[in-house]
């Protein structure tokens, strides 16, 4: 029986709670088309998102941000988390007015262990949750989910201002500039596998290359490009692990002239050839 992605919605679920054991994720990296938030109830994981490499315990909180890579490795028998799944819609309409650099932090480390008082405070929220999901006749399902998710998002940025290592600066970005950024990394998830310059999407945004190159530095601390390139990285390595096609098939998928190509520009953005990665990924 063909293993289904448990954490998947759609136009008609805008979310979706429940309890599994991810074996779809057993090293089969997968990209999150929306968010998910994930609570690990029993055993424990090794767990791969884009380039963070985490362990997963229970009490252990992982929240996947849309366009997140995610595959797990070293997975116990027992190992059980509750879920509840976003819609890149209901997400973005929850993560609308926080601010960008909190999400840039949960890049880099999107696990939370909790203590106990948190620990029972997420528990109660996904049982709220459950029961929404479950309450199928109540007009405001979609709202009470979104507004239940920016709690989440707002207990989660809170913590991390308070208790985190480094307290951001108060941000100097705009409410259009985020809007933008956010619009720039969707358009990049969409069109990373064709489109790789900083012309396309400052044309579809309707701006010109030098104002998205200034709002990309400001938000994620990286230029325009290089935040394209290292998706389209990101993409090749998810190709390279998780499937059996050749570097000329993947080459001839991302729309790479020839596979020679492909392996200097993966070279340059990882420090390694498609082989050698796929070979040291195994």
């Amino acid at each position: 029986m063909e293993l289904q992605n448990p954490i998947i919605t759609t136009s008609e679920e805008q979310f979706v709670v429940g309890k599994s054991d991810l074996a779809f994720f057993d090293n089969n990296a997968s990209r999150t088309e929306g968010g998910a938030l994930l609570y690990c109830r029993s055993g424990q994981a090794s767990a791969l998102v884009d380039q963070f490499q985490c362990q997963i315990f229970p009490d252990t909180v992982l929240l996947l941000l849309p366009g997140a890579i995610f595959l797990l490795t070293d997975r116990s028998e027992d190992f059980s988390v509750t879920f509840c799944a976003f819609s890149f819609d209901l997400f973005s309409e929850a993560a609308f007015r926080l601010d960008p650099m909190f999400f840039g932090a949960l890049r880099k480390q999107p696990v939370f262990r909790l203590q106990q008082r948190l620990a029972e405070g997420v528990s109660i929220w996904f049982r709220m949750s459950e029961y929404t999901y479950r309450d199928r006749d109540n007009m405001f399902r979609n709202t009470i989910i979104r507004n239940r998710l920016q709690n989440v998002l707002l207990e989660s940025f809170d913590k991390m201002q308070r208790f985190g290592t480094r307290r951001p600066e108060s941000s100097e970005i705009t409410t259009r500039q985020t809007e933008l950024f956010h619009r720039f990394v969707s358009l990049v998830h969409e069109h990373c596998t064709r489109e790789r310059e900083v012309t396309f999407y400052a044309d579809r945004l309707c701006i010109s290359t030098r104002y998205l190159s200034t709002i990309v530095r400001s938000v994620a601390q990286t230029t325009a490009k290089e935040f394209i390139d290292h998706t389209v990285a990101l993409e090749i390595k998810m190709l390279l692990k998780s499937t059996d096609l050749s570097v000329q098939e993947i080459a001839y998928r991302l729309h790479f002239p020839d596979q020679s190509y492909l392996g200097r520009f993966f070279k340059k953005h990882t420090g390694e050839s498609p082989t050698e990665y796929r070979n040291t990924a195994k």
